[in-house]
């Protein structure tokens, strides 16, 4: 929970080793925003309605000075102080109605008394303020405040031992503004003990708006940055198909170097679990071990488990591991706070790195679960070395890639084997201020050891292939005058030239290649596929134009892109390994108009990308993003995406989406978003939610309908709210959604 309650408890720590200052007026001492100076009201957060103003100074002397109307000493020593009677020291300053004690030993104050110090202040009807061991520092009837955190609260009774033990009765504390206490945390017996460095608290209660939303009979909480065994803060939400939900977790701090997180789950409709990560810190690195497991009241156990390890040795040498498994036969947990989530392929694997300047290599030992046994099983490493080396001059470039994988097939139903990959990449660069001219060489090799499960015998393959490419372009700039100020312009022409004859590769078995998706960006490249299987043949010529505009402070507000390519040669190498030189599989002479817009505001942000068939006279591509702010906190966020006429069906995409974020007034604001799907013509995203936010708490209320990733309707109500100074309540979508982006992390303002 609490390691927030760091705040408060540090508060109490140095609660009477204060220096102290001058009575003020107001027993807050709180100044209210329309009374600060401009500089003071720029320091304040945008909800906060004032500040708390220290008034303190120190008194330049090392001296004890005493004030009062009557000042007595008695044969005994003891003094008494009547009317306005003060006590100024050169660390603290007290005052009160009446004052009596010993100096050095004891002082008794009755009557409005006041503690002052830097950044500190405690009023209280009396107080007995004790330099002995034997008897504690004592306030009745306490307010208490910290002007730098601003920390206030009351108790009925505080108390300090000599050792720095602090005993808080009938006591709370908010950081939240006098004119608005949002939330409150009570307890009817706190100790805060500076030397273990944690607090203790009994009956403890959270209060929002006066109304108690957490209950607490024990709780056990740091008070510095020692790390402590105790509860954290509970998250909860509520549904109508599920009931409750509630996890609480707790952390044990066994050791420097090892400490554990236990969270215990419930739902009240479907049944209980336990989650648990255990983080293991040594000179080299971390590991981390997690698990989640659920009990189904209809399906049972439910279990993922995941160990991470990374360690670096030295600047030259690194290690690690990855470890996920579902033990459960494709069941997945209902609650799980951990980084584990549903997967068709759980990962395990280990690798070794070894750097040296330009050099670098690693190998990697790399399998995985399949916990559905309908879905394909991936390829696995057995292993995989990878090298790479880069040599840099003014005017040359070298680049060399090296891999060798021993590639698996679990199902033992189609083929494996090996593959040796060897990819060399030379290139000038003849490049100044107004453009670049790079002839380049792309020499790549393959070699492969292939075994069959389902034919004889086992075959071998190997090839080399050479790819010429040139890649120039021109910059021009001017300068143009707006709203009075000079912002600049630039124009680049880009020309690019590849050339990568056809290899027949119809004995060349596909382990890794895909099919890029087509973008201004990807025109530019040297290579028509992802991955080592397949060597794309092309003979192109691709001309592209861009222009930015920079406004006065050199940021770029405006970029515009558009490209084509130009294709000399039919194209024969496809993804499948069936080439034939007498068969194109794409004989178009040019690509789509592929075309880019983004802008960069104060007040708005675009992203556009546009793919237009010239020759069927059709867009194949439309992406739209964009957020506005048109005036001050009001929020729209806009995105469209149109993809048509893809290889796979599958990947078709038609959807839009608005969400926006209204405020009603200075503290409340409306969000809602609306997805539509124009392929299966149905919503897939609704949501409508309020939220309040003020110097010192912020909450939002929503409901939510979303369509998942098994293509099944959720719907939820979702409560959430920030305590700021303690901690974060409630629970949130994993979905995103624009609740994220009025949520905003938590943060003040949206």
């Amino acid at each position: 929970m609490v390691k927030y309650l760091r705040t408060y408890a540090l508060f109490f720590q140095s609660l009477f080793i204060l220096p102290v200052a001058q009575a003020q007026t107001n027993q807050w001492d709180w100044a209210p925003r329309e009374s600060l100076t401009t500089e003071q009201q720029a320091q304040l957060g945008q909800y906060c309605q004032g500040t708390y103003l220290d008034q303190w100074t120190a008194s330049g002397s090392d001296d004890t000075q005493l004030n009062a109307d009557s000042i007595v000493r008695d044969e005994q020593g003891v003094i008494y102080l009547k009317g306005a009677a003060e006590i100024i020291q050169p660390l603290s300053t007290i005052s009160a109605d009446a004052i009596k004690g010993l100096p050095n030993e004891y002082y008794r104050a009755t009557g409005n008394v006041i503690l002052r110090g830097k950044n500190q202040l405690i009023r209280g009807s009396d107080g007995y303020i004790s330099n002995s061991s034997s008897s504690p520092t004592v306030f009745n009837n306490a307010l208490f405040l910290s002007h730098e955190s601003g920390t206030r609260g009351e108790a009925k009774s505080l108390a300090r031992r000599q050792d720095g033990v602090v005993f808080i009765e009938e006591g709370f504390f908010t950081t939240c503004e006098p004119t608005q206490e949002s939330w409150s945390l009570y307890g009817s017996s706190i100790e805060l003990d500076p030397g273990t460095g944690f607090g203790t608290a009994k009956h403890v209660q959270i209060r929002i708006a006066d109304i108690p939303v957490f209950y607490f009979p024990w709780l056990r909480f740091p008070i510095d940055k020692r790390r402590q065994t105790g509860l954290l803060f509970p998250s909860f939400s509520y549904s109508g198909s599920d009931g409750l939900s509630l996890s609480t977790p707790f952390y044990w701090n066994i050791a420097p170097a090892y400490d554990a997180t236990f969270t215990p789950q419930f739902i009240q409709e479907k049944g209980a679990g336990l989650d648990l990560e255990f983080r293991h810190l040594s000179p080299y690195g971390e590991t981390t071990y997690e698990q989640s497991t659920f009990s189904d009241n209809d399906e049972g156990e439910q279990t993922l488990l995941k160990l991470t390890s990374d360690q670096t040795f030295n600047p030259h040498i690194r290690a690690g591991l990855l470890f996920e498994s579902n033990p459960t036969d494709d069941l997945y947990p209902e609650a799980n706070s951990t980084s584990i989530g549903e997967k068709d392929d759980y990962e395990r694997s280990v690798y070794l790195g070894i750097n040296n300047g330009n050099l670098l290599n690693k190998i990697t030992y790399l399998t995985y679960q399949t916990p559905d046994t309908s879905n394909d099983e991936p390829f696995e490493w057995l292993p995989r070395l990878d090298s790479s080396y880069r040599y840099t001059q003014s005017f040359f470039e070298y680049d060399m890639d090296a891999q060798y994988t021993d590639f698996y097939d679990p199902a033992e139903n189609n083929f494996d084997g090996q593959r040796t990959v060897f990819n060399q990449d030379f290139s000038l660069d003849f490049s100044n201020a107004w453009g670049t001219f790079s002839p380049g060489v792309l020499a790549q090799y393959r070699d492969y050891n292939i075994n069959s499960y389902t034919t004889d015998p086992d075959s071998n393959t190997s090839f080399h292939h050479l790819t010429t490419y040139l890649d120039s372009s021109v910059t021009f700039e001017r300068s143009l005058v707006h709203n009075d100020s000079v912002w600049r312009q630039t124009l680049v022409p880009k020309f690019s030239y590849l050339n990568a004859p056809y290899e027949d590769q119809s004995d060349v078995p596909d382990f890794d290649a895909s099919e890029p998706t087509m973008n201004y960006s990807q025109a530019f490249s040297h290579t028509r596929f992802n991955g080592n299987d397949r060597i794309g043949d092309t003979e192109q010529i691709t001309l592209g134009l861009e222009s930015r505009l920079y406004d006065a402070n050199n940021n770029e507000k405006w970029a515009f892109k558009a490209g084509q390519i130009y294709y000399l040669e039919d194209r024969y190498v496809d993804i499948t390994s069936a080439t034939d030189k007498n068969t194109p599989i794409d004989d178009t002479r040019q690509s789509d108009l592929l075309t880019s817009v983004s802008y960069r505001g104060n007040r708005y942000t675009l992203t556009s990308n546009l793919n237009y068939n010239v020759n069927d006279d059709e867009i194949t591509l439309a992406q739209l993003v964009a957020s506005m702010e048109p005036v001050d906190d009001v929020k729209f966020n806009m995105s469209y995406l149109y993809s048509i006429n893809n290889t796979d069906p599958d990947d078709d995409a038609e959807q839009a989406s608005i969400g926006s974020v209204f405020p009603m007034n200075k503290n409340w604001s409306l969000f809602t978003q609306y997805t539509y799907d124009f392929l299966a013509e149905d919503s897939t995203k609704e949501i409508a939610g309020v939220g309040y936010e003020n110097c010192c708490i912020k909450v939002s209320l929503s409901y939510q309908d979303w369509l998942d990733d098994d293509d099944e309707y959720n719907r939820g109500v979702f409560l959430q709210f920030t305590l700021r100074g303690l901690s974060t309540v409630g629970s949130a979508n994993s979905e995103s959604s624009i609740a994220d982006t009025y949520w905003n992390q938590g943060n003040v303002g949206y």
